[in-house]
């Protein structure tokens, strides 16, 4: 996943109008008569431009502008703003409804139609309501309200929005979802990557701390979907460049539609890259092409080679055969079971136990090595 400063990159917007509003510092002769409810500077159609090194660095349109007297509060209407670098182009560009700054307790709001571009970070905010505390370097949006962040192919939308600059953490408390666009890097077909949860959190690295590893985690009812995979679990974590590594926690199910598997855990982490998959307590890994249903504490799965490693409590059934033993491989394409430890395998009432067993489950033919052991029941001629 591409590093997304989401907390610095809200503050940042909101602590570029704050600073022109509060900077709007114009002289004019107090009226110790005023009433707090009327404004003691209106301004229409009003443009303000701030510079620094004789260099416009902000440039700020409003059709309407007010500073109330008393309440250390402004406002501004139908807002526009350009941010501009050091050689005076264009980086960023936004817009508001309505701004409201108390330059007293540093805390400022925005209304309606809020809109943020940054193209140095090709970035794009939307929402109906943010308020920046710069005491606290708190962003939140309005209970309810929806925000979208947009970064380069990475898109998300959800509910009850706060970040931190001072941790470089966000949150979204109520519903979410989003997509990622991974291009490909061998020329392929480009893979899109869903998500969806009832809350997420994350974290994201620092400049002055880079040895902390990004992360975003979905929580309740949460949901990902890759182009080979399904994955549903109370909580999923998304970490790594393009979302490579995915893990799971609890009443974990899903399917990969690459290898017609269905699968159930308490524990999952998958490695896109590698195209590998460890699934752990209680699981059930089910083959729907071949009828074969698998159960084990721990079975790592490589979408490669077609092979599923099982270890600790093993049982494999297909057809009328039942096979256990403490470490196996399946290998699905070539329809093969190898199972070592106590392994044994079950054919109707006929039972074979070994030290290790090879089962071909298309022609059934049975190798048996060490320790050789069972009970074979033939049936009588009529």
């Amino acid at each position: 996943m591409k590093r997304v400063r989401f907390a610095l990159l809200h503050s940042a917007v909101i602590l570029i109008l704050a600073s022109s509003l509060a900077g709007c510092s114009l002289k004019y002769q107090s009226d110790a008569l005023a009433e707090q409810n009327v404004p003691q500077l209106r301004l229409e159609n009003a443009v303000y431009k701030k510079y620094a090194d004789n260099k416009k660095n902000i440039e700020l349109k409003s059709s309407v502008f007010e500073q109330y007297k008393g309440i250390n509060r402004s406002y501004a209407k139908n807002v526009e703003f350009i941010i501009f670098d050091s050689a005076m182009m264009p980086k960023s560009t936004g817009k508001t409804a309505i701004i409201s700054a108390d330059t007293k307790d540093q805390i400022y709001t925005l209304y309606d139609g809020i809109e943020f571009n940054d193209t140095t970070q090709n970035i794009n905010i939307k929402g109906d309501s943010l308020k920046w505390n710069g005491n606290t370097e708190q962003l939140v949006s309005a209970k309810g309200r929806e925000i979208t962040i947009v970064k380069d192919n990475l898109k998300i939308t959800g509910k009850d929005f706060s970040a931190s600059a001072v941790s470089n953490t966000f949150l979204f408390s109520s519903s979410v979802r989003g997509s990622q666009i991974n291009v490909s890097k061998s020329g392929g077909e480009d893979e899109e990557i869903t998500f969806s949860g009832d809350s997420m959190r994350g974290s994201v690295s620092s400049s002055s701390d880079s040895s902390k590893e990004s992360f975003t985690v979905l929580s309740g009812n949460a949901v990902v979907k890759t182009s080979t995979m399904e994955i549903r679990a109370d909580s999923i974590e998304l970490t790594g460049d393009d979302f490579n590594i995915i893990k799971a926690r609890g009443n974990i199910s899903g399917t990969n539609t690459e290898s017609e598997l269905e699968f159930k855990a308490q524990t999952l982490e998958y490695d896109r890259e590698q195209k590998i998959v460890t699934l752990t307590g209680d699981v059930e890994l089910k083959d729907l092409k071949n009828d074969v249903t698998a159960k084990a504490q721990i079975i790592e799965y490589d979408q490669n080679t077609d092979v599923a490693i099982m270890q600790i409590d093993v049982e494999l059934k297909q057809k009328e055969n039942v096979c256990t033993g403490a470490y196996s491989v399946y290998r699905k394409k070539e329809q093969t079971l190898d199972l070592s430890g106590n392994a044994s395998v079950k054919q109707k009432d006929d039972m074979f136990r070994a030290q290790s067993i090879s089962f071909n489950m298309d022609t059934e033919e049975i190798v048996l090595d060490g320790n050789i052991r069972g009970t074979v029941k033939t049936k009588s001629g009529n």
